[in-house]
C-alpha cells in the first residue's frame, strides 16, 4: 500500500517547482534567440526581457530549493542547499541590477 508522507508531497512539489523553474528558464532561451533573430527587437530589449524571464524562473527554483531544504536528512545537505539558494538569489540581484541599467539607458 502506498501512504502520502508530508516527506514525500513536499520532494514532489519541490522537485515540480524546481522543473518548472528550469522549463521557464529554457524557454526564455528560446524566446530570447527568436527575438534575437526577428530584428523588430533591439539588442537591449531583448537582453532586458530575458534577465526578466530568468529572474521569474530563479524564483521557482529558489522556491523549490527552499522547500527541499526542509526535509534535509543532514547538515551537510543543508549547507549545500543554502550555498545554492544564496548563489541563486545574487544571481537574481544582479540580473535586477542589470535590468534597471538596461532602462536608465533609455
Amino acid at each position: 500500500m502506498f501512504t502520502l508522507t508530508p516527506i514525500l508531497l513536499i520532494s514532489f512539489f519541490g522537485t515540480l517547482i524546481e522543473y518548472l523553474g528550469i522549463l521557464t528558464v529554457i524557454v526564455s532561451v528560446f524566446i530570447a534567440i527568436f527575438q534575437l533573430i526577428n530584428k523588430k527587437y533591439t539588442r537591449d530589449d531583448v537582453r532586458a526581457e530575458f534577465a526578466r524571464n530568468v529572474i521569474f524562473g530563479l524564483d521557482f527554483i529558489i522556491a523549490a530549493d527552499i522547500l527541499l531544504v526542509t526535509i534535509a536528512n543532514d547538515i551537510p545537505e543543508v549547507l549545500r542547499l543554502g550555498a545554492i539558494v544564496v548563489i541563486r538569489v545574487l544571481l537574481a540581484f544582479s540580473l535586477r541590477k542589470e535590468i534597471m541599467k538596461l532602462k536608465n539607458k533609455d
